[in-house]
């Protein structure tokens, strides 16, 4: 198991390449010319974000705060939050946000601008925009758990209740397993969620991420009272205990889904119950396997090969509703055809998939050969069940990958916007790093200037540095050389705004990037044209 967390650590490590925007829209929008001021920024996500952990600032041009703070819920929205603006003046506004998902804890962050009585300013490349944080192995091992725990704890209790006549003490000691996992998983799930929010666990526990978990906690509490309570008692009153956890393990994987990704559906009335049949399903078929397993330890009998042929038939219908809920819920969370081979969340399911026809044929064989031979097929379903947990204990890490991202049919990509942008890119004088250049709209006067740095080698970017340009004029020697230092957006993009192209000719810009370590510089040559005849110069006040 530590080698299949390592690899998803390392997995872990590429998701941050994917920068999705959860913003269905704001207010301004981005890009957006006001002729008078507004009083207040809107901006609804595709997820509830809670809003004791989100938090929004307001930048003018020279990167000083104007105004920052919680945003507000809108009543009857619980998607959509406000926050209040000080009387602003005429000038470019860059909103940096940053929120976390009340459903599952996602931690995002994003920026846009708008200007007030003045020349428009083009929005930040959607190239550039810094993407959410990446999941955290904490998290991920934490869901991970919570999941094996609901399987051990269902799949064991119905086992020991249904396919075998006499309970076994070792079955039900895995069910007490299960339960001990499934709640150090969600112990895990939020301590990952609190780290994400940078928050005490006193801030934490009032907060929606908090009450959520408790939904799931509780009757994860409760079930391994009835798993002790059935350890202790004898006859009817256990088989009575065993059937209160297996009734509460269910209810704890109820409350897991009403705080998925399927509570923030369109179609949440349908996703729900099909995110909480699926996790059900999964708990009957492999978790009950784990349980065979144990059962039928030692010598091969005719009580244990009934006992494996009425699992078999309850695990056909789970394997059956497994597949049947997981397309209803991999057609809801991937939007697009073209969203299963281009996104993360796309690659995660086809791995799944993967894997679960690789289970496919060890099931059958079980099935229909094995199962069918009675005793004497007793010990060679033994390895191959081995087998199919195996498989399923790496689906499963791939699962818990899933329940950090945001799913590609929430993302809602921004609008191209119609400006003009000079683009370019190459690397340092060492080959150290790669420097990409964005000015929008290139055309004397106020630009937006983006840069994004990453290392050549590994892609990582480049965060936590001082980054400023150099700018001169080799036709113009009087004007001089100019800095502009530009804010850190995180995950190595840099932007600001300012008027430092003032005149149209070929501009030497060199990009200067200050780390603990050392310095690097990229040279490039932008030539700032005259605009095409009927567009105004960015330099130009555009009023009502």
């Amino acid at each position: 198991m530590a080698v299949l967390l390592a690899c998803a650590a390392t997995l872990g490590a590429g998701l941050s390449a994917e920068a999705p925007s959860l913003v269905r829209f704001s207010d301004p929008p981005d890009g957006a010319t006001l002729p008078h001021p507004p009083t207040v920024v809107i901006i609804a996500f595709t997820e509830a974000p809670d809003p004791k952990l989100s938090q929004l600032r307001v930048l003018d041009t020279a990167g000083h705060q104007v105004a920052g703070g919680h945003m507000s819920p809108v009543l009857g929205a619980p998607t959509t939050v406000s926050f209040a603006l000080p009387p602003l003046t005429d000038g470019v506004y860059t909103v940096s946000w940053r929120t976390v998902s009340a459903i599952d804890g996602h931690v995002a962050t994003g920026v846009f601008a708008f200007a007030v009585g003045a020349q428009p300013v083009p929005p930040i490349p959607i190239t550039a925009a810094p993407p959410a944080v990446p999941p955290s192995p904490l998290g991920v091992t934490g869901r991970w758990g919570l999941d094996a725990g609901y399987g051990l704890l269902l799949g064991g209790a119905w086992v020991d209740l249904l396919a075998f006549q006499e309970i076994s003490l070792g079955v039900l000691l895995l069910v007490g397993v299960g339960d001990a996992v499934a709640l150090i998983g969600a112990a895990m799930v939020a301590e990952a969620a609190r780290e994400n929010a940078r928050i005490d666990w006193s801030t934490f526990l009032g907060t929606s991420l908090a009450h959520g978990m408790e939904l799931v906690v509780v009757p994860l509490l409760a079930a391994g009272v009835a798993v002790l309570a059935a350890w202790l008692l004898r006859g009817t009153a256990r088989r009575i205990a065993l059937g209160i956890c297996a009734g509460l393990s269910a209810l704890a994987m109820l409350a897991n889904a009403l705080v998925s990704h399927a509570a923030s559906s369109s179609l949440a009335w349908l996703m729900i119950p099909a995110h909480w049949l699926h996790v059900l399903a999964y708990a009957v078929w492999i978790g009950g396997l784990a349980a065979v397993l144990v059962g039928i330890r030692g010598l091969p009998s005719i009580e244990k090969a009934r006992a494996v042929g009425r699992f078999s038939i309850v695990a056909g219908f789970a394997f059956a509703a497994m597949i049947l809920t997981g397309l209803v819920r991999g057609i809801d969370e991937l939007g697009s055809l073209s969203n299963l081979f281009m996104t993360t969340f796309g690659w995660l399911i086809l791995a799944k998939t993967a894997l679960f026809l690789t289970i496919t044929p060890l099931a059958a064989t079980n099935r229909w050969r094995y199962v069918r031979m009675g005793v004497a097929g007793i010990p060679p379903l033994r390895w191959v069940s081995r087998g199919e947990v195996a498989l399923a204990a790496i689906i499963m890490v791939a699962a818990a990958f899933l329940t950090t991202l945001p799913p590609p049919s929430f993302i809602r990509p921004v609008a191209a916007q119609k400006f003009p942008q000079l683009v370019v890119e190459g690397v340092d004088y060492s080959s150290t790093v790669r420097v990409k250049l964005d000015v929008a709209p290139g055309y004397p006067g106020v630009n937006r200037f983006t840069v994004t740095v990453h290392d050549d080698r590994t892609g990582v970017p480049v965060s936590d540095a001082r980054l400023y340009l150099l700018f001169d004029l080799a036709s113009r020697p009087e004007i001089g050389e100019s800095v502009l230092d530009l804010r850190g957006l995180g995950a190595g993009t840099y932007s600001a705004v300012a008027s430092r192209l003032s005149l149209t000719g070929t501009w030497t810009v060199t990009v200067v990037v200050e780390t603990a370590r050392t310095t690097y510089d990229a040279v490039f040559s932008v030539t700032s044209a005259a605009p095409p005849r009927g567009q105004p110069s960015p330099s130009a006040k555009t009023g009502p």
